[in-house]
Parts: C-alpha cells; sequence; structure tokens
C-alpha cells in the first residue's frame, strides 16, 4: 500500500514541508470580535507521538506518487524527471534522453510523465531520476 503524502512550500519561510494534507479553520478572538480564516495545512508527526501544523502555498501542494526514483528519492507531483524513451522507427528503434513533468490524468486515474514517445508514461517513474519541481526550477522544462 502507497503512503499518501504531500508536500508543499511553508507560508512562514518557503521551505518544502512533507506530511498529510488538511484544511484548518483559525479562529481569532479579539475584543470581542471573532475572525473564522481556513487555511490549507500540512501535519506532521513527531518522534514523541506530538504534531506540528505548518500553514502551505496551496499552489505548491504536491501528492507522492508512491514511486521513487533511481536514486531512492521520492517522486512527487509537479517534479521534473530525466528518462531515455525509445521509440519505433522504420529503421528500428531510437533511444533519447528527455526531461517532463509528473503530472496526475484524471481520466486514466494515474500520475504520468510529460514529453513522452511512447504510450505508457506512467512506466517511466521508476526508470527517471528527479531532477528538480516545476516550482524552484522552472527553467528545466523550457523545451517542453
Amino acid at each position: 500500500m502507497r503512503e499518501i503524502l504531500f508536500r508543499a512550500k511553508r507560508i512562514d519561510n518557503g521551505e518544502w514541508i512533507e506530511g498529510y494534507y488538511c484544511k484548518w479553520k483559525q479562529i481569532r478572538r479579539n475584543l470581542g470580535s471573532v475572525k473564522e480564516k481556513v487555511v490549507d495545512c500540512i501535519i506532521t508527526w513527531m518522534s514523541d507521538g506530538g504534531m506540528s501544523r505548518y500553514e502551505i502555498d496551496s499552489e505548491t501542494l504536491c501528492q507522492f506518487t508512491g514511486s521513487n526514483d533511481k536514486n531512492g528519492n521520492r517522486i512527487w507531483e509537479n517534479d521534473i524527471v530525466s528518462f531515455i524513451d525509445m521509440t519505433s522507427t522504420e529503421s528500428g528503434y531510437c533511444e533519447r534522453n528527455c526531461i517532463g513533468r509528473v503530472a496526475w490524468d484524471i481520466e486514466e486515474a494515474c500520475f504520468y510523465v510529460t514529453d513522452r514517445l511512447s504510450s505508457e508514461s506512467w512506466e517511466v517513474l521508476q526508470d527517471c531520476y528527479a531532477v528538480g519541481n516545476i516550482f524552484d526550477n522552472p527553467e528545466l522544462l523550457k523545451g517542453e
């Protein structure tokens, strides 16, 4: 069974945080007035059993694909991955070094990699290297 994990950038310092996604209702009381605000959060569990909650930038929210790359690193939605793709040509098979983005296909209900020559784009996830993500390294996809 794969872990249902998420990662996103924290609002307070811009660092990536991994954990469990939730919406949290903040209630602030000030001189008789009450202000409520729902925020996106990542919850992490600490080794002592405690919990930490961090407000996140929801635009950077990414789900764990359940796969690791060739280096053992977790592959996340919106990661940029490097892989070798193969396709059939008139003179045989052709290999090409590719860069693609990991995305969710709602119709097929699976993660896939963009810029594939072959049709089974989900197959490449375990044969690739994560080289960045679209938030920190958008320049890597200039050729996509």
